[in-house]
Parts: C-alpha cells; sequence; structure tokens
C-alpha cells in the first residue's frame, strides 16, 4: 500500500465541525450585534432622549409665562378686593392701613 498524506481539509475537519466553529460563529454573530447596535441603537436612544429634553424645555418655558400670567391676575384681583374693602369697610378701617387679614 501506498502511503497516503492526510490532506489539510482532513486535518482541519474535527476544528471546523466542533467547539472551535461554535465559538467562531457566536464571535460572528457578536460583531454583528456590536455593529447593528452602534450604527442604528444609539442615534435612536440619542434622538429620543433630545426629543424629551426639548419637550422638558419647553414645559418649563411655558410654565414660565403661565405663572407670569398668574401672578398678573392675582395682582389685578387684589387690588380690585382692596378697592371693594375700602367701599364696603367705610369707617371701620381708617387711614392706610389695610384690613386685618392683608397686613399692615
Amino acid at each position: 500500500m501506498i502511503a497516503q498524506v492526510p490532506s489539510q481539509a482532513e486535518e482541519l475537519a474535527p476544528y471546523l465541525a466542533g467547539p472551535g466553529a461554535a465559538v467562531i460563529v457566536l464571535m460572528g454573530v457578536l460583531v454583528g450585534l456590536y455593529k447593528l447596535i452602534v450604527s442604528h441603537g444609539l442615534p435612536l436612544v440619542t434622538a429620543i432622549g433630545k426629543r424629551h429634553l426639548d419637550q422638558i424645555d419647553q414645559m418649563i418655558s411655558n410654565q414660565r409665562e403661565e405663572g407670569k400670567v398668574i401672578a398678573k391676575a392675582l395682582a389685578t384681583i387684589d387690588r380690585r378686593l382692596a378697592r371693594l374693602e375700602g367701599h364696603t369697610d367705610a369707617g371701620v378701617y381708617t387711614g392706610q392701613a389695610l384690613s386685618p387679614d392683608r397686613g399692615v
């Protein structure tokens, strides 16, 4: 019989069909997931976060404007109430003093 020299394919076959192949496939899958997350996941999360922060900034500015309007309305109501108290409490409170519930 002629001695047969094993080919390289026959020597590599057990490695390609065994645990080594599973590790190689797993590494390929992990690289693919990493690329997917970096190229699509991170920009999506960044855009969502930016939109959320912009909405919060808009809510804060709206609240400030509403606060100014409410303060103006309350000041107007306070002046009208003071005028009404001056008309209805004639003679009871004299001088510049305000009613007891409004301070001195």
